[in-house]
Protein backbone atom coordinates (compact mmCIF):
# COMPACT_ATOMS: atom_id res chain seq x y z
CA UNK A 1 0.00 0.00 0.00
CA UNK A 2 1.54 3.58 -0.87
CA UNK A 3 -0.05 6.54 0.68
CA UNK A 4 0.86 10.00 -1.30
CA UNK A 5 0.17 13.74 0.14
CA UNK A 6 0.69 15.10 -3.60
CA UNK A 7 2.18 18.33 -3.70
CA UNK A 8 -1.18 20.26 -5.53
CA UNK A 9 1.20 22.14 -7.85
CA UNK A 10 3.20 19.62 -9.15
CA UNK A 11 1.70 16.65 -10.99
CA UNK A 12 3.05 13.97 -11.48
CA UNK A 13 1.14 10.52 -10.95
CA UNK A 14 0.05 8.46 -13.72
CA UNK A 15 -1.99 5.16 -12.74
CA UNK A 16 -2.15 2.72 -15.64
CA UNK A 17 -6.09 2.14 -17.59
CA UNK A 18 -5.95 -0.45 -20.04
CA UNK A 19 -3.04 0.36 -22.32
CA UNK A 20 -3.20 4.07 -21.25
CA UNK A 21 -1.58 5.86 -18.69
CA UNK A 22 -3.68 8.53 -16.91
CA UNK A 23 -2.50 11.61 -14.81
CA UNK A 24 -4.18 12.10 -11.56
CA UNK A 25 -5.47 15.64 -10.72
CA UNK A 26 -3.82 16.05 -6.55
CA UNK A 27 -6.80 17.32 -4.45
CA UNK A 28 -5.67 20.04 -2.02
CA UNK A 29 -5.02 18.44 1.43
CA UNK A 30 -6.31 14.82 0.21
CA UNK A 31 -4.17 11.39 0.38
CA UNK A 32 -3.73 9.16 -2.48
CA UNK A 33 -4.21 5.66 -1.51
CA UNK A 34 -2.56 3.16 -4.01
CA UNK A 35 -3.16 -0.90 -3.14
CA UNK A 36 -0.32 -3.28 -4.08
CA UNK A 37 -0.21 -6.81 -4.98
CA UNK A 38 0.08 -8.20 -1.33
CA UNK A 39 -3.46 -6.15 -0.63
CA UNK A 40 -4.78 -7.60 -3.66
CA UNK A 41 -4.01 -11.11 -2.89
CA UNK A 42 -5.14 -10.71 0.81
CA UNK A 43 -8.50 -9.38 -0.70
CA UNK A 44 -9.13 -11.85 -3.17
CA UNK A 45 -9.19 -9.27 -5.11
CA UNK A 46 -11.69 -7.28 -3.83
CA UNK A 47 -9.13 -4.29 -3.54
CA UNK A 48 -7.17 -3.87 -6.87
CA UNK A 49 -3.29 -3.32 -6.97
CA UNK A 50 -2.61 -0.44 -9.36
CA UNK A 51 0.03 -0.02 -11.74
CA UNK A 52 1.48 3.63 -11.16
CA UNK A 53 4.76 5.82 -12.13
CA UNK A 54 5.31 9.07 -11.45
CA UNK A 55 6.72 11.57 -14.98
CA UNK A 56 8.91 14.13 -14.37
CA UNK A 57 7.89 18.05 -14.15
CA UNK A 58 10.55 20.04 -16.02
CA UNK A 59 8.98 22.89 -14.74
CA UNK A 60 8.59 22.84 -10.94
CA UNK A 61 10.71 21.03 -8.44
CA UNK A 62 8.76 17.98 -6.32
CA UNK A 63 10.17 15.88 -3.28
CA UNK A 64 9.33 12.57 -3.05
CA UNK A 65 10.12 10.35 0.40
CA UNK A 66 9.73 6.34 0.31
CA UNK A 67 9.48 4.00 2.74
CA UNK A 68 9.09 0.26 2.64
CA UNK A 69 8.06 -2.45 4.92
CA UNK A 70 8.15 -6.29 3.82
CA UNK A 71 6.72 -9.32 5.85
CA UNK A 72 9.13 -11.62 6.83
CA UNK A 73 10.47 -13.74 3.75
CA UNK A 74 8.85 -16.88 4.93
CA UNK A 75 5.33 -15.56 6.10
CA UNK A 76 2.82 -16.65 3.66
CA UNK A 77 0.11 -14.44 1.64
CA UNK A 78 -2.64 -15.80 0.54
CA UNK A 79 -6.19 -14.52 0.40
CA UNK A 80 -7.72 -13.78 3.82
CA UNK A 81 -9.81 -16.87 4.92
CA UNK A 82 -13.20 -14.71 5.47
CA UNK A 83 -12.88 -13.63 1.94
CA UNK A 84 -13.26 -16.90 0.44
CA UNK A 85 -16.82 -18.46 -0.25
CA UNK A 86 -18.08 -21.02 -2.35
CA UNK A 87 -19.11 -17.79 -4.81
CA UNK A 88 -15.71 -16.38 -4.65
CA UNK A 89 -13.27 -19.22 -4.58
CA UNK A 90 -9.58 -18.24 -3.93
CA UNK A 91 -7.81 -15.97 -6.65
CA UNK A 92 -4.40 -17.01 -5.81
CA UNK A 93 -2.12 -19.92 -4.28
CA UNK A 94 -0.70 -19.68 -1.21
CA UNK A 95 2.91 -18.61 -1.35
CA UNK A 96 5.38 -16.92 0.65
CA UNK A 97 6.38 -13.44 0.56
CA UNK A 98 9.77 -14.82 -1.06
CA UNK A 99 8.32 -17.04 -3.29
CA UNK A 100 5.71 -13.65 -4.10
CA UNK A 101 9.32 -11.83 -4.91
CA UNK A 102 10.40 -14.37 -7.22
CA UNK A 103 7.44 -14.76 -9.06
CA UNK A 104 7.01 -10.73 -9.85
CA UNK A 105 10.55 -10.77 -10.70
CA UNK A 106 11.08 -13.52 -13.06
CA UNK A 107 7.53 -12.48 -14.68
CA UNK A 108 7.60 -8.91 -14.17
CA UNK A 109 4.12 -6.88 -14.33
CA UNK A 110 2.79 -9.50 -16.82
CA UNK A 111 2.82 -11.20 -13.53
CA UNK A 112 0.17 -9.05 -12.40
CA UNK A 113 -2.13 -11.30 -14.37
CA UNK A 114 -5.12 -11.22 -11.90
CA UNK A 115 -7.15 -8.11 -13.22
Amino acid sequence: MTILLPDENVSGLQVRRGEDWITVKPIPNAFIINMGDQIQVLSNAIYKSIEHRVIVNSNKDRVSLAFFYNPRSDIPIEPAKELVTMDRPALYPPMTFDEYRLYIRTRGPSGKAQR
